[in-house]
């Protein structure tokens, strides 16, 4: 017995002490190496960030060079000819920022968040008002919102021709195979509900009646403005650094209305540069959101919204001309 309690004490000696062991088993973290792969972190998404900013300026100047090509001095013709048609389209393009702004008072995906998205800004003021106004007040058909055969061919071989480039950029910076295919068409079926919006309201709409009141420059910058910022409660909250975002928006409007100032058809724009491009932004720079594209009720009354609403108006305006007038 005495053999063994002093072979047990012997033993215990020996044995190092308990936070001896626990040291011994974590291993020991570089701080220095920590903090030099944040850096390098940090450093590559700086450079990513560079290299986006540099190659969408680079493609916004291509679309202004394309523009004055076609049109030569008269991209850049100013004037002074507003009518009550080029404040009705201002003040129409202006209420989605402010749809958008309550937006941020709501949480997303919310009924109020939802309602707002989907009824009050898209359907409302993307769907409702402008046709309305142009089929109804203007007298006018859907040519006056840039839907047209006028230049069709130019305008699709450009579309395809940018949507080229937008989705090479993303097939060389996102492994596209780790996202879901439902997902990814979910979103696409998501994102183009706005794409329409965005068409009828802020290039057929409010571009067209600037251009007719102070002239195409003029034109692509107010409606790229007014495009930037009625994404304040909708995207920017999804953004890291939302001023820079809203910065980058802005350039966007400009790419856009200057690429769609080549021909004044919605063609030039959707559906393959508009998809090309918003899927390279929600992929590359947010990740595509699960709550873009993965529930697809609200977008599926979108869609009901963006067709239902132009052709019930449509037809309405039809059946009122041919209506014989009341003796």
């Amino acid at each position: 017995m005495q053999k063994r309690l002093a072979s047990s004490l012997a033993w215990r000696a020996r044995r190092p002490p308990a936070h001896s062991r626990l040291t011994r088993r974590r291993p020991a973290v570089d701080t220095q190496e920590v903090r030099g792969g944040r850096s390098r972190a940090t450093r590559r998404t700086c450079l990513r960030a560079l290299l986006l900013v540099q190659s969408l300026l680079a493609t916004t100047l291509i679309a202004f060079a394309l523009a004055a090509v076609i049109h030569g001095k008269g991209l850049f013709k100013l004037q002074w000819a507003p009518t009550r048609h080029t404040w009705a389209a201002v003040s129409a393009a202006s209420l989605p920022p402010v749809f958008s702004s309550l937006a941020l008072l709501t949480p997303r995906g919310s009924l109020g968040f939802n309602l707002l998205l989907w009824v009050l800004i898209f359907g409302v003021c993307g769907f409702a008002i402008p046709w309305a106004y142009v089929l109804l007040i203007e007298h006018r058909g859907a040519s006056a919102l840039g839907a047209t055969s006028h230049r069709w061919a130019l305008s699709l071989f450009l579309s395809l021709l940018f949507a080229a480039g937008s989705t090479y950029s993303l097939l060389r910076q996102v492994d596209i195979s780790r996202y879901d295919v439902r997902h990814i068409l979910g979103a696409a079926l998501h994102l183009n509900v706005g794409g329409l919006f965005e068409l009828f309201l802020y290039c057929g709409f409010l571009h067209l009646r600037l251009r007719d009141a102070f002239g195409p420059f003029p034109a692509i910058a107010g409606s790229a403005a007014l495009y930037s910022l009625w994404h304040i409660g909708t995207e920017l909250p999804l953004h890291p650094n939302p001023a820079h975002a809203l910065l980058m928006l802005f350039v966007v409007g400009l790419l856009c209305h200057a690429l769609f100032a080549t021909t004044y058809n919605l063609l030039v724009i959707w559906p393959f540069f508009f998809t090309a491009g918003v899927m390279h932004d929600f992929i590359v720079n947010l990740g595509l959101p699960d709550s873009i594209g993965v529930s697809l009720g609200w977008p599926l009354l979108g869609w009901i919204l963006a067709i239902g609403v132009p052709a019930s108006l449509w037809s309405y305006s039809r059946s009122a001309r041919l209506r014989p007038e009341d003796v």
